[in-house]
């Protein structure tokens, strides 16, 4: 057991259950728009990581294992006995490909969102210096560190823009959460941390074998939208035409991981599908009512 009490909130009326797994360094508050959606359709079940907002920092290894074993204990512990749909963006889908191989008899089906794939390294393998310079694992783990070791108030003021644009959506009191949860220098640490076992974490997926005959939707973000924000950000055309074709490549072997597996791509969305085209994730979800 790991004896650990991980924030949740459980939203929605439908028959259906529906469990949310967020990207790294993301909350379900990123969600809130989306789940206004389907609550009639869906009971969702949004959590936060050990480390993020109102969980506890874990003493485990940040690896998708762990994380997994977590997830599974809080099922539990709410009591969800029949199967249900799981959706995991980002790492949060790759953690949700260790769930699904470690109890696949929970899941009902499984939605991967621009998912994070076993197979990472390929993007990290490529002739791209200029965007490894930028968005590296390691310059992952060293930003987040250098984070973690600011001060809540200089947090706040990095990170303020953002909590500006929470403010005007959320309600005062999880306005007020999402702004803890962000200056947090814990979560920052947290974040490097699960960056830092990525490579761990795929490891022991793969060595788990094959994955399981469940059904499997893998929705991929447009490479054209992709490309043209990397550019605006100052990376080189070619750079981000190849770790794009190589992104699309990695979410269609996603796709091929189960025999019940298909791709779907969302036209004119980036990495946050679930904000640039929620009605493609809708459209996936009702297949499961």
């Amino acid at each position: 057991m790991k004896d650990i009490e991980l924030e949740y909130k459980v939203v929605g009326s439908g028959k259906s259950i529906l469990i949310l797994e967020t990207g790294i360094g993301g909350s379900f508050y990123n969600w809130y728009p989306f789940i206004q959606k389907i609550k009639e359709d869906f009971t969702i079940v949004m959590y936060h990581r050990a480390g993020y907002g109102n969980s506890p920092v874990s003493k485990e290894l940040r690896t998708t294992k762990n994380i997994a074993e977590e997830l599974y204990e809080l099922i539990e512990r709410i009591g969800i006995t029949e199967k249900f749909v799981l959706i995991g963006h980002s790492f949060g889908g790759l953690c949700v490909q260790q769930f699904s191989k470690m109890y696949p008899n929970k899941i009902k089906g499984l939605i991967l969102i621009d998912s994070t794939s076993y197979n990472f390294n390929k993007l990290y393998n490529l002739d791209i210096p200029v965007m490894n310079s930028l968005i590296s694992i390691d310059k992952m783990i060293e930003n987040n560190m250098e984070n973690s070791n600011k001060s809540k108030e200089e947090l706040n003021i990095k990170f303020k823009n953002m909590i500006v644009e929470y403010e005007k959506t959320l309600p005062y009191s999880e306005a007020k959460d999402y702004e803890e949860l962000i200056t947090n220098p814990l979560f920052s640490k947290t974040i490097a941390k699960e960056f830092e076992n990525w490579g761990i974490s795929s490891k022991n997926i793969l060595e788990m074998g094959d994955f399981p005959n469940i059904p499997l939707i893998v929705i991929a973000r447009d490479k054209g939208v992709s490309v043209k924000a990397f550019v605006e950000h100052d990376i080189p055309v070619e750079e981000a035409v190849l770790y794009e074709d190589t992104w699309r490549e990695l979410q269609i072997e996603l796709s091929h991981s189960s025999k019940k597996g298909e791709i779907v791509i969302a036209e004119g969305s980036d990495h946050d599908v679930h904000l640039d085209r929620p009605d493609i994730i809708i459209q996936c979800l009702k297949r499961f009512l």
